[in-house]
């Protein structure tokens, strides 16, 4: 059945519910009316506010389980469902469920929301402790349902970090948002805030490994447009014209080679100052402008009124031996800066386990495991959350893997090594009787292989008490203690016995006592409710006769007269389980027992 509770607790899961998520919807597909379904969980990010419906429809009877488990009856009623409470949701998140108990008669249909903005990145394993009642039986458990959280970004006009935030240790990627494609003129200056820097366009992972924010400047500085000579002013020269007027000016601009790649028109009798607007660009390299005065070749030619040497970055004013020019070269450049955090959250130490020393366990033992950690803890069986198990002391008596994860306030969580607790079984009891003071064990088929017996008397170990029977010479309390050596496991078991003196040494005294011992019952093997005949020489007195089973418990009694019995007495018998049973029979001569096994 513990499957079954499994199965059914794995589609329960989603049922969580917990306050500040409410209005969550009802959304199923075409379904059967008694079937098992939940719909998945999307995925989140961290930072990214997260608000998911999950919608499932719970099964009214068992006949669905088994399709999936086979070892669950099929047929069975389910009545009740109802969630505990729920372990590992990713921080930052909160639940409601549309209802908590669910009388699966009436209501099979529900939702659960799951809402907030994710902190830590990872693959949680949301765990829902849930009981289920089947018939008479409930049984509590705990199943999961995966969620997955990405890592957050930071995306700004600059640059993209992959992976924002987690617990001890951040390996965050940087994404260029500006990039060169190839083109010249592109730089880059980064500062990851954790000591490290880049000038480099793509610069790859960083390692961000102590507790803390991180701050992340970046800048880049794109310098494609180049640099543009767009006005020159002629403020002042030193040439006139050859009738003595103003001079006819024009302006020639030649590159490093000589070539001459600029030459404006002719300004007739120019009156300073004289604007021109080359827009033209210019490269590395000295570069020159040369103010001419235009004589139309009269007077043995063109009269030149001044020389400037520049370079692309030049600006300002030039002078040559009395000319004047102001030049303006411009050259744009776009600064983009950009800004991000990167929070590492402080891993929690490892959860320490103690109060097991590898001593042996068996049923029945109590064992309290125990953590350094105090608060903010869930203990584990075997993957299984245990309810209520949130402290540093946990008391167990089951076999299983026992383990505690802790989670400090961030939500960084830290899980503890596993311990494997196995408690062994226990021995069956020793049921034990007398016969003619003879105490003798009455199924030996029951003790473990190996075993180890001693009997006691008044709480004190016999000497040599150690075989399947033991006479006894006195009267008292007298137990039998059986031990599994592989295991130290024990069990014992004790009546009060009455010394008889008719029978010392446990051998008989009298004839009778012989005749009664030599009584038989047949046959030896009975089918349930089949009559048993004794036979043999029978007492001539009263006989008491009691049917046993092999708890001490009596079944039927017979009290017999010594006129009643022949030398063959037939005994009705009451239907009884397979097994071993006893035939108590008493007389003034003594005590016999007789088994009888009904097969």
């Amino acid at each position: 059945m513990k499957y079954l509770y499994l199965t059914i607790l794995l589609w329960g899961l989603s049922l969580s519910a917990k306050a500040n998520c409410p209005g969550c919807t009802v959304n199923l597909p075409a379904l059967p009316e008694d079937t098992i379904y939940i719909s998945a969980a999307p995925d989140g990010q961290v930072g990214q506010f997260y608000s998911e419906d999950l919608s499932f429809r719970l099964p009214q009877t068992t006949t669905p389980v088994n399709a999936t488990d086979p070892d669950t009856p099929p047929g069975l009623p389910i009545s009740q469902m109802t969630i505990s409470s729920v372990a590992n949701v990713p921080p930052g998140l909160q639940w409601e469920a549309n209802q908590l108990a669910f009388d699966v008669s009436e209501v099979t249909d529900g939702c659960v929301r799951f809402c907030g903005t994710p902190l830590i990145p990872g693959l949680y394993e949301v765990e829902v402790i849930i009981s289920a009642q089947v018939l008479v039986a409930t049984q509590t458990s705990a199943v999961t349902i995966p969620i997955l959280i990405l890592p957050g970004q930071v995306i700004s006009e600059g640059f993209t970090i992959d992976n924002t935030s987690g617990c001890g240790e951040v390996v965050a990627n940087f994404i260029n948002n500006v990039p060169s494609n190839g083109t010249d003129g592109f730089s880059y200056i980064w500062d990851f805030g954790n000591g490290q820097s880049s000038t480099a366009e793509n610069p790859g992972t960083q390692v961000y490994d102590t507790p803390g924010e991180y701050g992340v400047s970046y800048q880049a500085i794109v310098d494609t447009f180049g640099h543009q000579l767009t006005e020159v002013v002629i403020t002042d020269v030193d040439c006139n014209d050859i009738f003595g007027g103003a001079p006819d000016l024009v302006l020639e601009v030649y590159n490093p080679l000589g070539d001459k790649i600029f030459a404006s028109d002719v300004v007739q009798n120019a009156s300073l100052p004289v604007v021109f607007a080359p827009g033209i660009f210019i490269e590395n390299g000295p570069y020159q402008i040369q103010v001419v005065d235009d004589d139309q070749g009269l007077d043995g030619g063109d009269d030149v009124c001044g020389v400037f040497g520049f370079v692309k970055t030049s600006n300002g004013e030039l002078e040559d031996d009395g000319a004047t020019v102001d030049i303006t070269i411009i050259n744009p450049v776009d600064t983009i800066r950009s800004e991000g955090i990167i929070t590492v959250y402080e891993q929690p130490e490892k959860p320490e386990l103690q109060g097991y020393s590898g001593e042996d366990l068996c049923d029945g033992d109590s064992l309290t495991l125990m953590t350094n950690y105090t608060e903010n803890t869930q203990w584990y069986l075997d993957t299984v959350p245990l309810f209520e198990a949130n402290g540093d002391l946990l008391s167990v008596g089951e076999s299983g893997f026992y383990w505690v994860t802790y989670t400090n306030a961030d939500g960084c969580s830290a899980t503890s090594d596993t311990l494997l607790l196995d408690f062994n079984d226990l021995p069956a009891f020793p049921i034990f009787q007398i016969e003619q003071n003879l105490l003798f064990l009455l199924d030996p088929d029951t003790l473990p292989d190996p075993y180890e017996l001693q009997w006691y008397l008044d709480e004190q170990p016999l000497e040599g008490g150690n075989d399947l029977e033991y006479c006894i010479s006195t009267s008292g309390s007298y137990t039998l203690e059986v031990v599994n050596p592989l295991t130290g496991c024990s069990r014992s078991y004790t009546q009060s016995m009455t010394y008889d003196p008719d029978f010392p040494n446990c051998m008989p005294v009298s004839v009778e006592e012989a005749a009664l011992q030599a009584l038989k019952a047949y046959p030896t093997l009975l089918a349930p409710g089949a009559p048993v005949w004794i036979s043999g020489d029978m007492p001539g007195g009263p006989m008491n006769i009691r049917l046993m089973n092999t708890l001490g418990q009596q079944l039927q009694s017979w009290r017999l007269e010594g006129g009643d019995v022949g030398e063959t007495l037939r005994l009705d018998l009451p239907i009884l389980a397979t097994g071993v049973h006893y035939l108590q029979i008493q007389t003034k001569a003594g005590g016999k027992t007789i088994p009888v096994v009904i097969q």
